[in-house]
């Protein structure tokens, strides 16, 4: 299928985020497709949210305030990979935190690939997401729009009845930061309802 288009993350942030629930995250590793729903997404915006990379414009950070569609992947804890995708217009910072999916496509790879654990673990988490997928800050800066390595193309339609909305998990900052509701989960039986207790 053809990915989402740069229009998809060229919006608010929020809105984006609630957005990408339902659609198809594709990896394409050693002639293999990976492939799953997203079901767990966390927005992050610029100076006005001290929880988010952008709060402080780095050269980390600094692909958050380019134009939409392209991965931001870093490296946290000495241990996990994290992708998001960068959204707003050029200039105006912002990016998705891709918290989980829904395992779809190349299953049998992915338990190798995450040690043999739990099916229900394989990635309800962005560091499982990112082990799963063979994702890593080497995908940093790759244009989601075009590349045929990894890239979001159209998957379910999420109904608003099915999405929880909460706080984010694990920010830090002030209480504007720690309050806002850009957490986005779907909570269809079988994809991340383990995720929404955790809150």
């Amino acid at each position: 299928m053809t990915p989402l288009s740069r229009a998809f993350f060229d919006r608010a942030t929020a809105a984006v985020a609630r957005g990408l629930l339902g659609q198809r995250l594709v990896r394409a590793l050693d002639g293999v497709r990976l492939a799953g729903l997203i079901c767990e997404t966390e927005a992050y915006g610029g100076s006005d949210d001290m929880a988010s990379h952008a709060f402080r414009r780095t050269p980390r950070s600094a692909i958050m305030y380019g134009p939409p569609g392209y991965a931001y992947v870093y490296f946290i804890y000495g241990m996990h990979h994290c992708l998001n995708v960068v959204t707003e217009g050029d200039g105006q910072p912002g990016a998705v935190l891709i918290r989980g999916i829904v395992p779809e496509e190349g299953i049998e790879a992915l338990r190798i690939r995450r040690g043999g654990v739990d099916d229900r673990h394989l990635a309800n988490g962005p560091g499982k997401v990112c082990q799963a997928l063979g994702i890593t800050v080497a995908l940093n800066g790759v244009d989601l729009t075009t590349s045929a390595e990894l890239f979001i193309e159209p998957g379910a339609i999420v109904p608003d009845a099915e999405v929880a909305i909460t706080p984010r998990v694990g920010v830090r900052g002030n209480v504007a930061a720690l309050d806002r509701p850009w957490r986005f989960v779907w909570q269809h039986p079988e994809n991340c309802q383990t995720a929404v207790k955790a809150v």
